[in-house]
């Protein structure tokens, strides 16, 4: 039996959100391409985006055939935020970033494991159009209910956080409150020694 649904949040109803929510005005609009196994994953982040931002738009798929939206995108305004051995450090915040950050009006987030997120590079060569950018360093992980492969993993929330925080100097302080509903709502009836593995450090 499939369990209800909050008609807005889309979480169950155990696990409804709508509370904790606040909207961004964000300027860069975000454009997520997401694997479609994150469709069905109850913790993903990138609905809460779409929930907290005003600017936000996902799209599923594989390969490049599912993102004909990129031909749409201008390529000298639009970013793929993407850890490549040439991508611009947004961190970094020298003339040539911040005279390009500043003229930014799209980012492309890839939304799966790491392993997913690669195929999607693979398959997408459009992608390739796109200059990307990435941090030097990152700051520490705010989501506790999904083990990620690699300590330097963020959520896609946070990744989307941290780049408006650096590129439109916004105040993400509302996604991560959502982030933080969002570990409290999805442990709150686990038993105590599963919880424990989740609790903030």
């Amino acid at each position: 039996m499939s369990r209800s649904l909050c008609a807005h949040c889309k979480f169950s109803l155990s696990t409804c959100l709508c509370e904790d929510l606040s909207v961004l005005d964000n300027k860069l609009k975000i454009i997520i391409l997401q694997d479609p196994n994150e469709i069905k994953v109850s913790k993903n982040t990138a609905r809460l985006l779409t929930l907290c931002l005003s600017q936000c738009e996902i799209i599923v798929g594989e390969t490049q055939n599912d993102f004909s939206i990129l031909k749409q995108l201008p390529i000298t305004s639009t970013a793929l935020l993407y850890p490549a051995e040439d991508a611009m450090l947004l961190d970094e915040m020298c003339t040539s970033t911040k005279t390009f950050t500043e003229q930014l009006s799209h980012l492309i987030v890839l939304d799966g494991t790491w392993k997913k997120a690669f195929k999607i590079m693979q398959l997408t060569p459009l992608l390739n159009n796109f200059k990307k950018v990435s941090f030097a360093s990152i700051p520490q992980n705010r989501y506790r209910i999904r083990k990620a492969p690699r300590e330097d993993s963020l959520s896609t929330l946070e990744a989307v956080a941290h780049s408006l925080a650096l590129i439109e100097h916004a105040n993400p302080a509302g996604l991560y409150q959502a982030l933080e509903a969002l570990n409290n709502k999805q442990t709150q009836f686990m038993p105590e020694h599963v919880k424990a593995r989740y609790q903030a450090k």
